[in-house]
């Protein structure tokens, strides 16, 4: 299926949100999900499936000082 992903056109086999994370290398713990213009709560990224066309913007935290 095809995704945007941060504004880019992604092409993606997996099935959750969850998955789309890993698949990037994030841990779920440090990331914000926005899907389709609403911020997704944590405990819903391993349920919510992903269809074709949507929209993520995935934001990491990054520590430092």
């Amino acid at each position: 299926m095809n995704l945007i992903v941060n504004g880019k056109n992604k092409s993606f086999t997996g099935e959750t949100v969850l998955d789309l994370i890993d698949s990037y290398g994030f841990e779920s713990l440090n990331v914000v999900v926005e899907l389709n213009n609403d911020i997704l709560h944590r405990e819903n990224y391993s349920i919510r499936t992903l269809v074709e066309g949507d929209k993520l913007e995935i934001v990491t935290f990054v520590g430092g000082g």
